[in-house]
């Protein structure tokens, strides 16, 4: 029996240096270790339950939260788990985290380069074909259709808090990796009636032109979905402009911000998601002069990252 509703959602006030924010708290959403990407995997579960699959198949990088979310929510199902982790194996066995969690999951998992992973995917699933089971094969990050809903409702959810609040945001700002995030947002609030809050993803590791690609093929998929006909290519905002070198890289500037921000706030912050998007939010807010707007940000989690 599940215990909250998987679309729920949690909106919080802070003020920091002068600037009032509405902060969307996933970082505590009550489902296997927080995040984005637990809402994302209750939706999974649902998918999966429904369809009849008893295994899975995904990838990520050695402090994926999206492997961390889908090896526990297959452990709770008693489903097989294959992960292809991206890094080497002594830094996986080293770190804490989602590493942690990860090996202590009961899912089977494989240590591969990035190149490699299209392969080694596709010969876990046929694997467990052999064997008799019902795969499911998930794109990295929650790249999928349940993984795009999961933000289509969260939105549906935000909307009837803002209305009892008499609030509405004017742009809403995320951490934005393989894009569904950022897609999901928007179709929601298309459905909701909200096309004109502006929704800006802050790049954790794709460079502009690839990022903008990505997130409008998915939106117009998963418009389609609900049966719309909008398309999204000219409509996104992503920002390229705060990756600090790439995936996982930061700075000093970065480190030391942050650690502020937590003392003044209580909020957490990882350096490689939401940490990168807070940082680029505040900077955009301060250059574009938007500090009277109505401002939200979604925070998307990353403590395990922090406890790495």
């Amino acid at each position: 029996m599940k215990l909250w509703r998987p679309d729920s959602v949690i909106l919080d006030s802070i003020l920091y240096d002068g600037i009032e924010l509405q902060v969307l708290r996933d970082d505590i959403y009550p489902f296997i270790g927080g995040g984005s990407k637990a809402r994302k995997a209750v939706y999974y579960e649902n998918f999966l339950s429904a369809n009849g699959y008893n295994a899975v198949v995904t990838c990520g990088g050695i402090q994926s939260n999206h492997n961390r979310a889908i090896a526990l929510m297959a452990a709770r199902n008693g489903w097989k788990c294959h992960l292809c982790i991206q890094g080497f194996e002594e830094r996986f066995y080293q770190e804490k985290g989602n590493a942690l969690l990860d090996r202590l999951s009961g899912a089977e998992y494989e240590l591969i380069q990035p190149e490699d992973t299209a392969a080694a995917m596709d010969n876990a699933m046929d694997r467990f074909l052999a064997k008799g089971y019902k795969p499911y094969y998930i794109h990295g990050g929650g790249h999928d259709l349940p993984g795009g809903m999961a933000f289509v409702e969260a939105v549906q959810s935000l909307k009837a808090i803002c209305d009892n609040k008499g609030y509405k945001p004017d742009f809403i700002f995320h951490a934005s990796g393989t894009g569904s995030t950022q897609a999901g947002i928007m179709v929601g609030l298309d459905i909701v009636g909200w096309n004109d809050v502006k929704v800006v993803g802050i790049s954790v590791a794709r460079q502009r032109e690839r990022g903008l690609q990505v997130i409008a093929d998915f939106a117009d998929s998963l418009a389609k979905h609900y049966g719309m006909k909008e398309k999204y290519a000219n409509r996104i905002i992503f920002s390229s402009d705060y990756l600090f070198g790439g995936y996982e890289q930061y700075s000093q500037e970065l480190k030391s911000y942050l650690t502020c921000v937590m003392k003044k706030t209580g909020l957490i912050f990882d350096l490689t998601y939401s940490g990168k998007a807070f940082y680029g939010m505040m900077d955009i807010v301060i250059k574009h002069r938007l500090e009277e707007s109505n401002l939200l940000f979604w925070h998307t989690g990353g403590l395990l990252n922090v406890l790495k």
